[in-house]
C-alpha cells in the first residue's frame, strides 16, 4: 500500500494538483511584481541621473553668456582628475607656516625619500636636500681650496647646481668675489660679510643657516654674526647660536613704521627698555659651526636720555655700559674674549631708556659671516622706511661685502601693477647701492606662492610671475645681480609639487617651505654664488 501525503488524504489527488497550481501562480506574479519594481526604480534612477547631467551641463552652456565666474560650478575642468574619484585622492592639508617652519624639521631624510624626491622633482633638486659636508679642520680650507693664486672651485662642489646668478659680465658681484678671494687665500683677518634682508622665509634662518654653514665650512667660520636682542612676538629663530631673552622689552619694527626718526638699526628692529630687560647670547655646540667666538659687539643708540646696562661674559665680572650721549647717534660696544665657547649676558639697569639694535658674535678670521636679517611680514618697499644716512652708517661699520634683498612673498598679496612692483624694487636697490657702493647687490626672487582655488586646486598666485620679472628688470637696471628662486623651484605650480613630495618640502599654507624645503633653497643659492665665484676665478 503506497504512502499518501497528508494533503492527498485531505484533498485527494485532484485537490493537491489545484493547490500546487495556485502556489505557482502566486510565485510568478510576485516575480513579475519584483521585476516591475526594479524596472521602475531603474527608470527613476535614469531620470535622476538625467536631471543631474542636465544641471551639470548648465554652467558650461551659460558660461559664455554669464557675467559671473562659473568655473566653481562646473563638475570638471581641464587639468583635474576623474570627478568623484579625486575626492578620495586629494591631498590632506598639513598644518604649517612660519611658526612650524622655524621650529625644526618635520620629516627625516632617508635614502628612499631621496629617490622619491628625485623621481618627483629631478636629481638636481634632490641633490640640494643634503646637509652641508663635514667641516674641515679648524680654520683650514677644504682640499679643493688651496692658498695663493691657485684658489679654485672643484666641479664636484657644484653638483646639483639648478640655477646660476644673472649677472652679465660679473660686474654686480665683483666686490663680493674680491672679498671672498681674500678669505679663500687665508689673508690675515680677511672676513667676507653677507647681509641678507628678507621676509619670514629669512626670519626663520632656514635658507640663511644653510648658506652660512656651507660658506663657513668651505671658507672658514668667522662667527655667527648679527642677531636681534629679543624674539618678541615675531616667529624669529637662528640656528647654530644660543640666544634667549626675557623681561621688559618693547620692540619697534621697520615693517610697522613706528619711528619718526626712522632709526631702526642694522636688523630693522629697535628694542627699548627702562630696566628689567635681559638677553643672553652664546656659542652653540649643536651644529658644525658657531662653536667659537672672539668678540661680542653690542649695537645700540646713544641719546641724551640713555640708560645703563651691564654685560657679563661667562661667570666673569659685570661691566656697566652707559647708552647716554650728548646727541642721538649710533653706538657700539665691543667685548673681546679668548677664541672659544662663551656666553654673554645683558641686563638693562635703568637710569634712562636703553635703545638697542642687536648683538654681533664674530671671530678674527679669515672666514665668512652670514647675517640673517629677516623681518616677518615685510614688503620690499618697507626698506625705504630707513633713514638713509643711518642705514649707510650701519653698513659702513659692519663692512658688508654683499647685500641680498630677498622679498616678494608678501608683495604678492598687494594689488599693484607690474610697473609699480618694478619701481618698488628699483627704489630699494638704488637706496642700497647709494648706502653701500663698496658692496655687491643681489636681488633674490620669492618662493612660489600659492593658494587653494574654490575647486580645491593648488594654484600659483597670479602676481608671483609678474613680481619675478619686475625684480629681474629692476636688478638689471640698477646694477644688481639676480637669483630666480621661483624658477629654481620649478616655476608655476612649484609649491603644489613641493607640497606633494616625500619628504614634504612645502607647508599647507602654500606660502612657506618646510625646514627641508628651505635647506634645498639655501643649497641652491649657495651653489649659484659659488658658481659665480668660480667663473670670476677663471676670468
Amino acid at each position: 500500500m503506497s504512502e499518501r501525503s497528508e494533503s492527498e488524504d485531505l484533498l485527494g489527488e485532484e485537490g493537491s494538483n489545484t493547490l500546487l497550481e495556485s502556489l505557482s501562480t502566486v510565485e510568478e506574479r510576485a516575480t513579475e511584481d519584483r521585476v516591475g519594481a526594479t524596472a521602475s526604480a531603474m527608470r527613476h534612477l535614469a531620470g535622476a541621473l538625467g536631471v543631474l547631467l542636465l544641471l551639470a551641463g548648465v554652467p558650461y552652456a551659460i558660461a559664455p553668456l554669464a557675467s559671473a565666474n562659473m568655473e566653481r560650478f562646473k563638475a570638471w575642468v581641464p587639468g583635474e582628475g576623474v570627478p568623484i574619484a579625486r575626492m578620495f585622492l586629494a591631498e590632506q592639508p598639513v598644518e604649517g607656516g612660519m611658526a612650524v617652519a622655524t621650529g625644526g624639521a618635520v620629516s627625516r631624510r632617508t635614502a628612499r625619500g631621496d629617490e622619491a624626491l628625485a623621481e618627483q622633482l629631478g636629481d638636481a633638486v634632490a641633490a640640494n636636500l643634503a646637509e652641508a659636508p663635514e667641516p674641515p679642520s679648524e680654520r683650514e680650507p677644504e682640499s679643493s681650496a688651496e692658498t695663493g693664486p691657485s684658489v679654485r672651485i672643484a666641479p664636484s662642489e657644484l653638483e646639483g647646481l639648478v640655477r646660476e646668478l644673472e649677472d652679465p659680465g660679473g660686474r654686480a658681484m665683483r666686490p663680493f668675489y674680491e672679498a671672498l678671494l681674500r678669505t679663500a687665500e687665508r689673508q690675515d683677518g680677511a672676513i667676507t660679510r653677507i647681509a641678507h634682508y628678507g621676509d619670514s622665509s629669512i626670519a626663520g634662518d632656514g635658507i640663511t643657516s644653510t648658506a652660512r654653514r656651507r660658506f663657513q665650512q668651505r671658507f672658514g667660520d668667522a662667527g655667527h654674526g648679527f642677531i636681534l636682542i629679543s624674539r618678541g612676538s615675531m616667529p624669529y629663530r637662528h640656528t647654530d647660536v644660543d640666544h634667549s631673552a626675557s623681561g621688559q622689552w618693547r620692540l619697534i619694527e621697520l615693517v610697522r613704521a613706528g619711528l619718526r626718526d626712522h632709526l631702526y638699526g642694522y636688523g630693522g628692529v629697535q628694542y627699548r627698555s627702562m630696566a628689567g630687560g635681559r638677553a643672553e647670547f652664546g656659542t652653540s655646540d649643536r651644529g658644525p659651526v658657531g662653536g667659537r667666538v672672539s668678540r661680542f659687539e653690542l649695537w645700540y643708540q646713544a641719546h641724551p636720555r640713555g640708560g645703563n646696562l651691564d654685560l657679563r661674559v661667562d661667570d666673569g665680572e659685570r661691566q656697566v655700559v652707559s647708552t647716554r650721549g650728548e646727541q642721538t647717534t649710533d653706538g657700539w660696544h665691543e667685548v673681546r674674549v679668548p677664541d672659544g665657547a662663551h656666553e654673554l649676558e645683558l641686563r638693562t639697569l635703568g637710569g634712562g631708556e636703553s635703545r638697542l639694535y642687536g648683538m654681533v658674535l664674530e671671530r678674527d678670521g679669515p672666514g665668512v659671516v652670514y647675517d640673517s636679517l629677516g623681518m616677518v611680514g615685510a614688503r620690499a618697499r618697507r626698506m625705504l622706511g630707513y633713514d638713509e644716512a643711518h642705514f649707510r652708517r650701519q653698513h659702513a661699520h659692519r663692512d658688508t661685502n654683499l647685500i641680498v634683498l630677498g622679498f616678494g612673498g608678501n608683495d604678492a598679496d598687494d594689488p599693484r601693477t607690474p610697473e609699480q612692483f618694478e619701481d618698488d624694487f628699483r627704489r630699494v636697490a638704488r637706496m642700497v647701492r647709494r648706502a653701500r657702493p663698496e658692496a655687491a647687490c643681489l636681488l633674490m626672487a620669492p618662493l612660489d606662492q600659492a593658494r587653494r582655488s574654490e575647486r580645491g586646486a593648488i594654484e600659483t598666485l597670479e602676481p608671483v610671475p609678474i613680481i619675478v620679472e619686475a625684480m629681474r628688470r629692476a636688478a638689471r637696471a640698477e646694477g644688481c645681480a639676480f637669483f630666480d628662486t621661483f624658477t629654481a623651484m620649478g616655476g608655476e605650480g612649484a609649491m603644489r609639487a613641493w607640497f606633494r613630495t616625500e619628504p614634504r618640502l612645502a607647508f599647507g599654507d602654500f606660502r612657506h617651505a618646510t625646514p627641508a624645503g628651505y635647506r634645498v633653497i639655501g643649497n641652491m643659492l649657495y651653489k649659484a654664488l659659488l658658481k659665480g665665484f668660480a667663473d670670476y676665478l677663471e676670468r
